[in-house]
């Protein structure tokens, strides 16, 4: 009952193949819940909602245990609008960032004619339908792609698929630092939106979000849960790789 395609093996390792460390957000070392957020503020280990000149947005954001639990998680990560941005002004942003760092992306092989194509999955649950954007913004280079995926129906949780070409024109440092940021994005005024990111280019504000629609925190009874988050080598977005507690909490 398995199927392989041919740039996963044998050119893919079966065993670590996430570069995302804690995606299925079990742990929490921080707390377990920050309300009345309205600015930066790291949930469960290594991810951050990131939020930009909001007015009134308040949210609660919790490692939550609603989980698509017939998928084997047990866990998520949960922002909860609860006081809502009357209208998302054109520079205002809210969003969920996971960054890798340097050294764990060498497999990549970007700035290079062998650049890899990556793919990224995860089990997203949303109180409100539409379109949301994701975005990846590599250091080095300054340059981003982007890709967007629709939650088709409220309160069920659905799991999104998006593949990434390779950057051929810009190396990741062999170092520590922050190699490449993932942006999850919830809502996006229209300085971020207006120019297509579908492809590797210098970063602009205006490719940021480019595609987002969903007008997500303009009303209290938003929630946006995310779990299950894997980025890999390959077009093909093979099962979670489930870890152990202990090794991604030495991870973390």
């Amino acid at each position: 009952g398995i199927t392989f395609s041919n740039d996963i093996v044998p050119a893919t390792p079966l065993s670590h193949r996430n570069m995302v460390i804690n995606g299925a957000m079990r742990v929490a070392q921080r707390g377990t819940q920050f309300t009345g957020v309205h600015g930066d503020q790291y949930v469960t280990d290594r991810f951050l909602f990131n939020c930009y000149a909001e007015d009134e947005l308040r949210v609660t954001c919790e490692q939550s245990s609603t989980a698509p639990n017939d998928q084997g998680f047990n866990n998520s990560l949960l922002v909860n609008c609860t006081q809502q941005e009357a209208s998302w002004s054109a520079s205002a942003y809210a969003r969920i960032s996971y960054t890798v760092e340097s050294q764990d992306l060498q497999q990549l092989c970007y700035g290079t004619s062998n650049a890899q194509i990556t793919t990224l999955s995860f089990w997203v649950k949303s109180s409100l339908t539409g379109t949301y954007a994701v975005s990846m913004y590599q250091y080095d280079g300054n340059d981003n792609i982007g890709g967007t995926y629709t939650i088709d129906s409220a309160d069920t949780w659905e799991k999104k698929t998006l593949t990434f070409a390779g950057n051929t024109a810009a190396t990741i440092a062999d170092d520590n630092t922050a190699g490449i940021t993932l942006h999850f994005v919830l809502a996006t005024g229209g300085n971020y939106t207006g120019t297509d990111n579908t492809s590797w280019g210098e970063y602009s504000s205006a490719k940021a979000h480019h595609g987002h629609t969903a007008n997500w925190g303009t009303n209290t009874s938003h929630n946006f849960y995310i779990t299950g988050v894997q980025l890999e080598l390959g077009s093909v977005a093979t099962p979670f790789e489930m870890r152990s507690y202990g090794e991604e909490l030495q991870r973390c």
